[in-house]
């Protein structure tokens, strides 16, 4: 399997998973947005952020001799909450935060198909906010191999 990491996997965990997502979309979709006064809250948008080697390519590894490379993934799930009872954008944290956990728990330790490895994550942030909305994203990864199978 060499292609790129399917976030669609992901997008069908979280809609199967998480009773408070409204909507799930992908990278297209988000990629779409100019304005945060137009994305729903309750949205959730996957996108990948990129794969790279997780050894170098001048390794020698069994992997390596095999003509397999084992691939880092990273992808972000971005989650739009209501920031309607302050300026700063912290109550909506507080409103969203149990979203957040819920995404997290869907996500983590999970394989989405084999060769994958377990899904973690990595980190968390505030993206951006305005005086409606909250944008955060958690990031996670897997790993996979290009060229084979493990």
């Amino acid at each position: 399997m060499s292609q790129p990491f399917d976030t669609t996997l992901v997008e069908q965990r979280l809609r199967d998973q998480v009773a408070g997502i409204d909507s799930v979309e992908g990278a297209a979709e988000y990629a779409a947005v100019k304005d945060l006064r137009t994305i729903r809250p309750g949205t959730a948008y996957v996108v990948l952020a990129g794969e790279k080697a997780k050894d170098s390519p001048d390794s020698v590894a069994g992997d390596r001799r095999r003509g397999k490379r084992q691939a880092l993934c990273t992808f972000g799930v971005i989650i739009c909450g209501r920031n309607y009872r302050g300026r700063t954008g912290k109550t909506a944290l507080q409103d969203i935060s149990p979203l957040i956990g819920s995404v997290r728990e869907a996500l983590e330790g999970w394989v989405p198909v084999k060769p994958f490895q377990p899904i973690a994550w990595l980190q968390g942030d505030v993206m951006d906010y305005d005086q409606e909305r909250l944008l955060w994203i958690d990031v996670f990864t897997t790993t996979h191999y290009i060229g084979g199978t493990a």
